[in-house]
Parts: structure tokens; C-alpha cells; sequence
């Protein structure tokens, strides 16, 4: 689990869960992480992957696989499907970063971009994921 500790609630939550792991006398590994992107934006990055699977799947639309022998195989869109063939080949042309963690929120919105480009000319619109996005839906 990420935390952000420039906020405050997520710091609070991050301070719990040690104290909780410490009581149960678990073992616990802390690593520092780059100030990329926030866990908030994190969440709202595997949202888009969410949205953009559902959108595909709703169009009626297969992922087509290849298998090791040459067999294609069909399948429903997946949040990780649209992850590893469509967000990282594009991170991947765009930056040379493999990661989704190494990639800052510029980064993000150039390769959402590209994504809501390609819907956009099908006439499907996709947006990040935001707090405005969230408010006008309720």
C-alpha cells in the first residue's frame, strides 16, 4: 500500500496501519517512493484503465490474443489488458519508462491523450478520472 505524507489523512491512515501491523507482530518492509504521482493519482490512473475496459466491452468489442501456437483467442477487455497493450506501449513510445510508477502526472496526461484521441475519432469520449468528473455525475 502507497501513502502519500504530504496528506494529512493519508498519513494518518499509513500511521494506523503500521501501529496495527506492529501489534500483530508482522514483519514490515518500508521503501521511500519518488514523489511521481500521488496515491490519489494512482487510483485515479487504474480508474481510467477501468473506464476504458468497460467502454470497450460496452461497444461490443474482443480483445484478440495470440497464442503460443498461432491460436487467437477472444476475450472481454480488462483494466490490466488495456494497461499492458494500449497505456504501456504508448508510455513506452512516448518516454522510454516501462513503469506506470516512474511516469510524473505531465507524463500521465500526454498518454491520456493519445487514448481519448483515438476514442475521440470513433466518436467515444473518455476522460481521466476526477474529483469535478465525480461531483457532476452525482
Amino acid at each position: 500500500m502507497q501513502y502519500n505524507t504530504k496528506d494529512i489523512v493519508e498519513l494518518t491512515d499509513a500511521k494506523f496501519r503500521f501501529r496495527k501491523l506492529i501489534e500483530q507482530g508482522k514483519t514490515i518492509e518500508l521503501k521511500g517512493l519518488s514523489d511521481n504521482r500521488t496515491a490519489k493519482q494512482n487510483r485515479a490512473l487504474h480508474k481510467f484503465f477501468v473506464l476504458v475496459s468497460d467502454q470497450l466491452n460496452e461497444m461490443g468489442l474482443e480483445f484478440q490474443y495470440i497464442g503460443l501456437k498461432g491460436d487467437t483467442l477472444g476475450t472481454r477487455y480488462s483494466p490490466n489488458i488495456v494497461k499492458e497493450y494500449f497505456w504501456r506501449p504508448i508510455q513506452i513510445a512516448l518516454f522510454n519508462i516501462e513503469s506506470t510508477k516512474n511516469i510524473d502526472t505531465k507524463q500521465i496526461n500526454e498518454v491520456v491523450d493519445v487514448i481519448s484521441k483515438f476514442f475521440g475519432d470513433k466518436g467515444v469520449v473518455i476522460e481521466f478520472p476526477s474529483i469535478e468528473q465525480l461531483i457532476n455525475k452525482i
